[in-house]
Order: structure tokens, then C-alpha cells, then sequence
């Protein structure tokens, strides 16, 4: 089976750069790390909290995002990581207000230094991820910039889920659109289902990251149906992240939104703080979550209809899609 999830053509759309970068690369330029595999990498692990675990990830991130050729070696290992993985099409974002710790440096620059490590064959769409509070000083600045940089996708609103929904966002992601560009936003990982509708309804998004918790309410369910709202999914982040009503993989809701008709796709979100690979999320499915193998091939599908391609690379990866799933023995339908 690992064999077959691997060589089945993926999307990944929710991937954070300062996640992804494998631990290996971070050990070259991070002393203080231990040489020994964390212990989060362990399959009983839980974070007890999200704080714990962004904790982790700054240690990493912050002595490592230096200079635009840190952001260039990051995405290189990143991309060959998703390659080996199948990934043909990824979403990544990079923390803008990380940018401001480069003396000098304008965040079109990093967006450049991330495109140009892009592997041929492999679609990247890139997106600046901001904190519900980062609408001050320079990255205010930005953000309101942003809508005007050809090189940048869209915005994503992560970070702690507990912090103010500030109302400079909506019409931030409102300017976005706007300029043509795509955005999303996470939600419903540690608030609940109203606030996954609050952030469909006033950022007008059509993706959201996570959103599990809006299995808590049927209307919310409803609403992400009607209005063709697709929710990209981490299962096992939303294990180790102890995420409400997720407390082994069987319980999480991914099958009962899949089956009430929500378009769920599958991703990795921080995998070098989680110790999963895209594919273990994939095999979660098959093994714990009651999927079967042609409903595999469905999400895998899923990803691809809602990727920001010209049509002709999509018809052609959903091809490609196809003829592994047939070659296995599955139907992607």
C-alpha cells in the first residue's frame, strides 16, 4: 500500500514552508538541536497545546530564515521532499512577519527565492500567511502592498485561532480578490464551527484549512456544501495537536464530512514538527479512517479540481491520476 500512495498523483494544499523544512537541514545551521529524533515524531505523542508546539517550530524557524539563500536551500529540500511523495501540485506559505528580520529584504524577493527552487514538472502556487495581529508597522505595510505583487498567490490566515478576528482582515482578502488572486484561511481547528462560518462568510473563502470542527454543527456543514467551500484537511497535525473530539484516528470527523457531502482534500500542514509524511496522512485514511481505496482516489481527485491550474494541466494530471488508480485496480471517480 505505501507503494501505491506513494505513486498516486497528489496535490498538497496546506503546507507551511517553516514546517516542512526537514529537520536534517535545520541541524546544519541550529545548534541547539538534538541530534536524537524529537519526541514528537513518536506516534503517542500529543502537544499540549498549540503554543507547545509553535514553540518548537520558532526555535527552528527563527535562527534558520536569514538570508534569501536560507529561503532558497528551505524550499529546495522542501519540493524534493513533496516530489518523492508524489505531490504534482502544492500550495505552500511562507510567515510574512518572518521577512521583517531581513535587514534589506522586500518579501517579493523571498517569494522569488522560493519560486525559483520549484522542481520541473511540479505546479507551485505560493501564499503569505498572516497572523490574525499583523496588520501593524511594516507588515501592515505589506499586506496592504501585497495585492500587487504578480509573484504572490494569496493570503492565509493562520497562527494561534484564539487571537481577536481583527477588521482589517476582511478587507484585506476582499483587496485580494480583487486583484485576482486566490486566499484562504484557517479556521475550526481550535475554535469551533461558528467559526468556520464566520470566516467563510466576511473572507468569502473557498478553502479552508482544517475546518474539522465544523462537524460540530449541521448548519455549518450545510453551509460549507452551499457554498462549495472546500476544506483541506491534516489528519494526523489534528491528532498530535489534540484538536477537540480527537483523541485517536478512528474519531477524526474527516470520513463523516466526506460523507456528508463536504469536498475534503489531504494534507501534511507542519510535517516536520508532526513526524508524518504526506503519505502516512494518506495511509491514515485507508487504515484508520475507514476509506477505501477508489474514496482515496476521490480526495486525491478532489485536490486537483480545486487547484489553481489552466485547464489543460488539470485534465492532464486527472489523467495521470487515473491511470494509477486503474493500474491498481481502483476507480478515481
Amino acid at each position: 500500500m505505501e507503494g501505491f500512495f506513494r505513486s498516486l498523483p497528489k496535490t498538497e494544499t496546506h503546507l507551511h514552508l517553516e514546517g516542512a523544512v526537514p529537520l536534517s537541514v535545520y541541524r546544519k545551521y541550529v545548534d541547539s538541536l538534538n541530534p536524537e529524533d524529537p519526541p514528537y515524531w513518536g506516534q503517542d505523542f500529543r502537544y499540549r497545546s498549540f503554543d507547545e508546539f509553535n514553540e518548537g517550530l520558532l526555535q527552528c524557524a527563527l535562527p534558520f530564515f536569514n538570508s534569501l539563500d536560507r529561503y532558497r536551500e528551505g524550499a529546495r529540500a522542501v519540493f524534493l521532499e513533496c516530489w518523492d511523495q508524489g505531490v504534482r501540485y502544492l500550495e505552500v506559505s511562507f510567515h510574512l512577519g518572518l521577512v521583517v528580520g531581513l535587514p534589506e529584504v522586500h518579501p517579493k524577493e523571498v517569494i522569488e527565492a522560493i519560486r525559483g527552487e520549484v522542481p520541473e514538472g511540479m505546479e507551485v502556487r505560493i501564499y503569505a500567511g498572516l497572523l490574525h495581529n499583523d496588520y501593524t508597522g511594516q507588515v501592515g505595510e505589506w499586506i496592504d502592498e501585497a495585492p500587487g505583487w504578480d509573484n504572490l498567490d494569496g493570503f492565509d490566515l493562520h497562527g494561534p485561532e484564539d487571537l481577536p478576528f481583527e477588521e482589517w482582515t476582511a478587507g484585506a482578502w476582499a483587496a485580494m480578490r480583487e486583484a485576482g488572486k486566490r486566499n484562504r484561511a484557517h479556521a475550526g481547528e481550535f475554535r469551533g464551527a461558528d467559526f468556520v462560518a464566520q470566516v467563510v462568510r466576511e473572507l468569502k473563502v473557498e478553502r479552508i484549512a482544517h475546518g474539522v470542527r465544523a462537524i460540530e454543527d449541521p448548519a455549518t456543514v450545510d453551509l460549507l456544501i452551499a457554498e462549495n467551500v472546500t476544506l483541506d484537511v491534516c489528519p494526523i497535525s489534528n491528532l498530535k495537536l489534540a484538536v477537540n473530539g480527537i483523541d485517536s484516528m478512528p474519531s477524526h470527523p474527516i470520513r463523516r464530512l466526506f460523507d456528508a457531502g463536504v469536498r475534503v482534500t489531504v494534507s501534511s500542514d507542519d510535517p516536520t514538527f508532526f513526524g508524518n509524511r504526506l503519505i502516512d496522512d494518506y495511509a491514515a485514511l485507508y487504515y484508520d479512517c475507514g476509506f477505501s481505496v477508489e474514496e482515496i482516489g476521490r480526495i486525491a481527485r478532489n485536490g486537483f479540481e480545486v487547484a489553481h491550474l489552466e485547464e489543460s494541466r488539470r485534465q492532464s494530471l486527472i489523467r495521470e491520476l487515473e491511470g494509477v488508480m486503474k493500474n491498481f485496480g481502483g476507480a478515481a471517480r
